[in-house]
């Protein structure tokens, strides 16, 4: 009897070994549980950071032709430039001696971009039908709670994203109140005067309702109208599609290649016949005017989308020439050169060349639209955005000068997507991350 009360003695401190394990159990799983969570929150950080990048660099395939000299430059400088205010577990990304090299693959080249750290590698593929750019932000040195009492007091998490700038965005967000007919190849030769495929307007005489142009004059005249003009749009999936060449903006000239670059004259002095092929027709507007409308409106369109021409079937060319000198106002260092494709010499408050007021979006359309209208008239009513060009305001224009309301601009590429729409756009490319 009494050897059996000892036992019951001898069990008194079963329970307190017992709670003892079960404790540290508990504190094991706890720390466990701080662990994944912190490293799941790095890894959250780390893929944030790895889609800005790879958004960044994907926009300069949106903001510049294949053909730019440029254009890997200018992909790198900006998923670096944002790689440089990326932070995971505090830590900004260190991309310091950065070095590119080249592979080739079956589908092309692929850039790679790889820093003396670690903490950033770049693939770039600049092929026209797949235009990518793919990082990966690998971070070591997350320290652990648990892990550290096992001997493993740092984790290691890594984060890849990629995007591209695609073809199949028909919207566009901030259209200026501008429809101009698309390129069309010109057969005449007492129009296309030196037969070149480029409109080269010339000079006209100031003033408002009148005038001559010394240089040349377009009038879309298909068979239909008894000439030989045709137009094809711009699809670089499809060239040549009915045995010719294609004519759209985009397709290019024999002097501009890309047409990246091409002068034009978006509102020339021509008299008041509408329907030479540079000549703009005026879009309705959240304003009231068209002076306010190009300064600070802002239309959405989609392709495929009835234009909403105004009804005023003038050019409105006061208005028009005042709303042109304020957004050159905004930005009068700009300049735009050939050799790299690119607007220079910016404001810096704009952050890249793209933001400056004096890139503007304006609508393209079928030159169909205007082959049978009278002088001074408007585009027939069904026209369609056909598609989105984005300009660079190369001159102020001045009304106190010879040829002074004439708005000047160069053709510096495809307009940049939005959203929506049901029509796909071959000069429209949306940012979009795929992976």
């Amino acid at each position: 009897m009494r050897t059996r009360r000892m036992l019951v003695a001898n069990e008194r401190g079963s329970t307190l070994v017992l709670m003892a394990v079960i404790l540290f159990a508990t504190l094991a799983l706890a720390g466990f549980a701080i662990d994944l969570a912190s490293l799941r929150s790095a890894r959250s950080e780390a893929q944030r950071a790895a889609d800005a990048i790879a958004l960044a660099g994907a926009s300069a395939f949106r903001d510049f032709p294949p053909s730019a000299a440029k254009l890997i430059d200018s992909v790198q400088g900006r998923s670096l430039d944002m790689a440089r205010q990326e932070m995971v577990r505090a830590d900004t990304l260190d991309i310091r001696s950065a070095v590119r090299s080249t592979v080739n693959r079956p589908f092309g080249t692929v850039y790679t971009v790889r820093v003396a750290s670690n903490d950033i590698e770049l693939n770039i593929i600049p092929h026209p039908d797949s235009q990518k750019v793919r990082a990966w932000v690998p971070h070591a040195g997350v320290a652990t709670f648990f892990g550290g009492l096992l001997g493993v007091p740092y984790g290691h998490v890594q984060a890849k994203a990629t995007a591209w700038a695609a073809n199949d965005a028909p919207t566009v967000n901030c259209l200026k109140p501008f429809l101009i007919p698309d390129m069309w190849h010109e057969s005449s030769t007492a129009q296309d005067k030196n037969a070149n495929q480029y409109m080269e307007p010339g000079g006209t005489s100031p003033g408002g309702g009148g005038g001559s142009s010394t240089g040349e004059q377009w009038l879309y005249e298909p068979p239909a109208k008894g000439g030989s003009d045709y137009y094809i749009k711009y699809d670089p999936a499809h060239p040549d599609p009915q045995g010719r060449a294609q004519t759209g903006y985009g397709s290019g000239r024999l002097t501009y290649g890309d047409d990246v670059g091409l002068p034009l004259l978006l509102k020339p002095q021509t008299g008041k016949n509408q329907r030479q092929g540079n000549s703009y027709f005026t879009l309705d507007g959240p304003l009231n005017n068209l002076r306010d409308n190009i300064k600070s409106g802002c239309i959405n369109a989609s392709i495929g989308e009835v234009s909403d021409i105004a009804d005023s079937p003038g050019g409105q060319t006061g208005q028009a020439r005042q709303g042109i000198q304020y957004l050159y106002d905004q930005d009068p260092s700009a300049t735009w050169n050939q050799t790299t494709k690119q607007v220079e010499r910016t404001d810096p408050k704009y952050g890249d060349w793209t933001k400056s007021p004096r890139v503007i979006l304006v609508g393209l359309m079928d030159p169909k639209y205007i082959q049978g209208n009278s002088k001074n008239d408007k585009p027939d009513p069904n026209a369609t955005f056909d598609n989105f060009a984005r300009l660079f305001i190369k001159d102020r224009p001045d009304n106190s000068q010879a040829n002074g309301d004439n708005i000047s601009a160069i053709f510096i590429g495809f307009a940049p997507g939005g959203g929506g729409g049901s029509v796909a756009g071959t000069l429209v490319k949306q940012l979009q991350l795929i992976e």
